[in-house]
């Protein structure tokens, strides 16, 4: 046994604070821990060690302060381990605390538990729960607004989830009011069954809806969505896709949950899915199940499906084992994105999560007019070697922040401030020198990539510059206009977001998470941002029971007609 780590994690059934062990042993990596009270707990992180190591040189602490908040409201036991990870401890601080080491990237907002469908493995659902949480418009637009005033990187992003968020009949507001307030992606997380509904799609895309995050689990086996979501989906799936493709909708991205013994064999198909459907997908993002529950070590091992498993599918089953590109983890990029976006004069978001939360690679697509049939992913290698390309960004970004190059210097406009005439003419000639400056650093920068191009790169290299110039746009923010034509016309973000349970639950990687759950509580009149994996861990049932609107009652669920 080779130990990589030690961290804090939580006893499953106790929900306390507990170490724990991240270590190598025969080829794979596992994590293990001891509750006094409820015995010793195992998990595997990794299939592949190999895989898991080399992701961890790619891990990056954030240059950007995160943003401390003020926690009052939980009711988690006093840390035991001296402060270390929080006033009562990783992961029960969340509001969030000043621990937390990355700002928030995507607002992730659930306005309703409610749902039309009953999903066996749904961990909020009204109809199982027995009672309603729906914020208002005016407590969503406080929790907009805390986010949106984020310093100094506002998420651009806003995940509207739920429950189904389609079951709400002002969703067309509240896309609308996301709008208003400056979120640039405005995504609709939904099982898409109101999309059956031509005329509703229309009506959502109008509102504002730039990217589609729709339930995904298969595309050739119906019996898995029986297993996945109670009734066999298929068909209507299909027919979202052509109902997208009508109304000339390109921002799909394909999100399958997948648990092993379930849905594991449908990795490859989906994919293949994706590439033959480009002129509507542009994103699959896979996510293994999280497992709730009480279950023994060895259901917890038999069960589990995580990144490598993915990374190995994806590469030894994809089209006969053609497909080999690297899925670096998601930290890979962001200092890539932030001189990018400064390059480019946009909004720019952070990526500085933990390296095991998941991967991502971007491909080329190579259509066939014809026949979509026939259409080729190509993986980024081909074109060009990103090792070398990123870390030279790597270095420049951190040159621009070390001295403090990000905004116009103060020079022209203090010599010739004499006046006010003068101070403005200095002011100008202030900005443009910063202008200027900033295009030759791009054009150096873009030009140093051609010692990194690979002979399929070569040969198109138009396709290499417009994707190393949209490459950080699109990062998080595929329905964002000025990226989107890139991967509609061209590419496919692949990906996997691999969120935590009870059993393999890591502070180190809470503390960097970037998907914040908006919150706000009704009883202290006040919005909280809380981590994606430990809102549903361990925070959603106490807050949700604070908010409930009906409690203990029959909650009345509009089911469409069609899949009645």
């Amino acid at each position: 046994m080779k130990i990589i780590r030690e961290t804090i994690s939580i006893c499953p059934e106790c929900k306390q604070q507990i170490k724990a062990t991240i270590y190598e042993e025969q080829n794979s990596i596992y994590m293990k821990k001891k509750c006094p009270e409820h015995g010793e707990f195992q998990d595997i992180l990794a299939g592949n060690a190999g895989y898991y190591l080399w992701r961890r040189k790619y891990h990056q602490d954030s240059r950007e302060a995160a943003v401390a908040r003020e926690v009052k409201f939980n009711d988690g036991p006093q840390s035991k381990f001296g402060g270390k990870y929080g006033i009562k401890g990783c992961p029960y601080d969340c509001g969030i605390c000043e621990n937390h080491k990355s700002a928030t990237c995507i607002c992730l907002i659930d306005i309703t538990n409610r749902c039309n469908l009953k999903c066996p493995i749904c961990f909020a659902n009204a109809n199982v729960t027995g009672y309603v949480v729906e914020p208002t418009m005016e407590e969503l637009r406080l929790i907009m607004e805390h986010f949106r005033d984020t310093k100094p990187i506002p998420p651009g992003s806003c995940q509207i989830s739920g429950g189904e968020p389609t079951v709400r009949k002002d969703l067309p507001e509240i896309i609308e009011m996301a709008k208003e307030l400056g979120f640039t992606h405005r995504m609709v997380t939904t099982n898409g069954l109101k999309f059956l509904d031509i005329d509703y799609l229309q009506t959502i895309i109008d509102a504002g809806m730039n990217a589609c995050y729709m339930q995904w689990d298969s595309v050739t086996d119906p019996e898995v969505y029986i297993k996945t979501r109670g009734v066999d989906l298929l068909e209507k799936k299909m027919k979202i896709i052509e109902n997208m493709r009508e109304v000339g909708f390109k921002d799909l991205v394909l999100v399958p949950t997948i648990a092993r013994g379930v849905n594991d064999h449908q990795v490859a198909p989906i994919l293949d899915f994706a590439v033959k459907n480009e002129d509507v997908v542009d994103a699959v993002v896979y996510q293994p199940v999280s497992l709730c529950g009480r279950i023994t070590r060895e259901e917890v091992l038999r069960m589990r499906y995580n990144a490598s498993d993915l990374q190995y599918t994806i590469n030894n089953e994809y089209n006969n084992g053609s497909f080999k590109g690297k899925l670096y983890p998601v930290p890979t990029l962001s200092n890539f994105v932030k001189l990018v976006c400064w390059f480019e004069d946009v909004e720019p978001f952070e990526l500085t999560a933990h390296e095991d939360c998941g991967f991502a690679t971007f491909c080329i697509i190579e259509v066939d007019p014809k026949n979509p049939n026939n259409n080729k992913l190509h993986a980024i290698e081909e074109y060009i070697d990103p090792t070398g390309y990123l870390e030279i960004a790597n270095h420049l970004w951190k040159f621009i922040k070390d001295n403090n190059l990000e905004t116009p210097r103060d020079f022209f406009s203090k010599i010739l401030g004499t006046t006010t005439v003068g101070k403005r003419v200095g002011s100008f000639i202030d900005r443009l020198s910063h202008r200027i400056f900033k295009k030759g650093l791009e054009v150096g920068y873009f030009v140093s990539a051609l010692p990194f191009l690979n002979p399929k790169g070569l040969k198109d290299v138009e396709v290499v510059s417009h994707f190393l110039k949209k490459l950080a746009k699109i990062v998080f923010t595929p329905g964002e206009e000025s990226a989107a034509n890139f991967l509609r016309d061209r590419g496919l973000l692949l990906s996997c977001m691999h969120f935590q349970d009870a059993y393999n639950m890591d502070v180190e990687r809470v503390s960097r998470c970037l998907v914040h759950y908006g919150i706000y509580d009704r009883e202290l009149k006040k919005v909280f941002r809380i981590p994606f994996c430990t809102m549903n861990t361990i925070h959603r049932e106490r807050i949700e029971k604070k908010n409930a609107q009906y409690q203990d009652q029959k909650v009345p669920i509009e089911v469409p007609h069609s899949i009645s």
